[in-house]
């Protein structure tokens, strides 16, 4: 019985990531988050205290899928660069059609919450410190392997795939420019082993 709550909370959970990442956190109305997990009201905040509560398990869940997307891609490629090219790929080209948003949910997070204070903005900042810290070890362990030049720090690489991945999830939102996807992310790991 334990497994099958267990399971039933990570689909409700992943259901309300959906529905989070497509209108935001301030634009999903209870009603919406009520059709979207099929619970009532009074469920939702027995189990997850608030819908702020809510909104924290989903964002994690976000965090840890888009981790996993990498790790996956780890596991079968031949190299960290060729497993991050085919990461940005998957989530700029193949899945696109089929996801509630082509923008980042962290970044639509980080750019959703004014007040800087709010628990639900340091939610969205300390998972995108936590993936850049990620970020971080495999481009350190990508320059330990050759992949990439010493010349520039783990913590820079990081940083600057970050940038071209936002950048170019922001640039395919746009219509009618789905075939210069594979050369522009192409040309982001050409100018990566450059750096």
């Amino acid at each position: 019985m334990a497994n099958k709550v267990k399971f039933e909370r990570e689909q409700v959970v992943y259901a309300a990531s959906q529905l989070f990442w497509e209108k935001g956190f301030h634009a999903t109305s209870t009603r919406d988050l009520q059709d979207a997990i099929n619970m009532r009201p009074g469920s939702i905040y027995a189990a997850f205290g608030s819908k702020e509560g809510l909104y924290c398990e989903a964002i994690k869940n976000y965090a840890k899928q888009m981790q996993s997307l990498i790790d996956e891609r780890l596991v079968s490629c031949s190299s960290i660069l060729e497993a991050l090219q085919d990461f940005v790929e998957y989530v700029v080209i193949s899945s696109q059609s089929h996801t509630p948003s082509s923008i980042c949910m962290l970044v639509k997070a980080n750019n959703e919450f004014v007040d800087k204070d709010s628990y639900l903005y340091q939610i969205s900042v300390e998972l995108m410190i936590d993936f850049e810290h990620y970020l971080t070890e495999l481009f350190t362990n990508a320059i330990a392997n050759k992949e990439l030049s010493g010349n520039t720090s783990a913590i820079d690489y990081a940083r600057f795939f970050q940038i071209q991945f936002t950048g170019l999830r922001s640039y395919f939102n746009r219509p009618n420019v789905e075939k210069l996807a594979k050369p522009m992310i192409e040309n982001m790991f050409s100018l990566m082993k450059s750096l």
